[in-house]
């Protein structure tokens, strides 16, 4: 179970770290476009999230310094952004539910052809990866619990875990 759990940690700060790297490209080229700039290549930046440190972030910038990613501010060593990744690569969802979420998540700090252009970006790498090739196989395991009334010195429930 912890090898499973290192896994799905793994892939989660894999996921977390490319598409940060793509709103926060996005984000400069946006930036450049309007700024008459120029880019200067990517720092590397390091994040502690709930699924552990994602190391080496391409943060861009421009030629001049003056873009800032509003992804996170300046010096800010964790994020708080796992629901965002989780909510776009949920099979299913629309541009518009993305954009949704982005509102509500950096409270009007990206404007609204800002966060178009993003979850336009962001939506091609969605679609890449719900028509990728699948494996032959894959393993599963079904964890389920039922709560039944149990009568020792007194009556209470307690979980019956199945799992398949």
């Amino acid at each position: 179970m912890e090898n499973l759990d290192k896994i799905l940690s793994e892939v989660v700060r894999k996921t977390v770290k490319e598409t940060l790297e793509t709103i926060m490209n996005t984000e400069r080229d946006i930036f450049i476009e309007k700024n008459d700039g120029t880019k200067n290549g990517t720092y590397r930046r390091t994040l502690n999230t709930k699924y552990g440190f994602i190391e080496d972030i391409r943060v861009p910038r421009d030629r001049e310094g003056n873009f800032k990613t509003m992804v996170f501010e300046p010096y800010r060593r964790s994020l708080d952004i796992e629901d965002l990744i989780l909510a776009l690569y949920s099979n299913g969802i629309s541009t518009r539910r993305i954009s949704m979420i982005l509102d509500e998540i950096f409270h009007g700090r990206y404007s609204k052809s800002t966060i178009s252009k993003i979850t336009d970006v962001v939506k091609e790498e969605i679609d890449e990866w719900q028509s990728r090739k699948l494996k032959e196989r894959y393993f599963a395991i079904y964890i389920d619990a039922l709560f039944l009334n149990l009568r020792r010195n007194t009556v209470e429930k307690e979980a019956l875990h199945i799992a398949l």
